[in-house]
């Protein structure tokens, strides 16, 4: 079962007026979490990788933060979405790490 947190820093506000801008702070924000989160996990593969669960026209986005216990970071980006506590509660190891390579695949295949 998964536990899931706020990130330790908040997420850059949306510029309306300069999407360019927010895109590239939204990107670096990631960066920054993504490394915080293997601080201190060197060697577990999962850590740092982003997982997206399509909620209405966007994704709910989470980092996985440590593998055990299972322990994911809301990242609010974009329209913040997020899955139902009851989802998060249920989520295995096993189901993050099928979700992580499916996304290196697409990520490959597209590349």
């Amino acid at each position: 079962m998964a536990t899931v947190y706020r990130a330790p820093e908040p997420a850059p506000d949306i510029d309306y007026r300069d999407w360019q801008k927010y895109e590239a702070d939204e990107a670096a924000y990631i960066e920054r979490m993504q490394i915080a989160a293997r601080l201190g996990n060197a060697g577990k593969p999962l850590v740092g990788e982003i997982v997206r669960f399509p909620i209405a026209d966007g994704y709910a986005q989470y980092i996985v933060w440590n593998t055990k216990p299972l322990t994911l970071v809301w990242l609010e980006v974009g329209d913040a979405w997020s899955i139902p506590d009851a989802h998060s509660r249920g989520l295995r190891l096993a189901d993050v790490e099928a979700m992580v390579r499916y996304e290196q695949r697409w990520r490959k295949a597209l590349a």
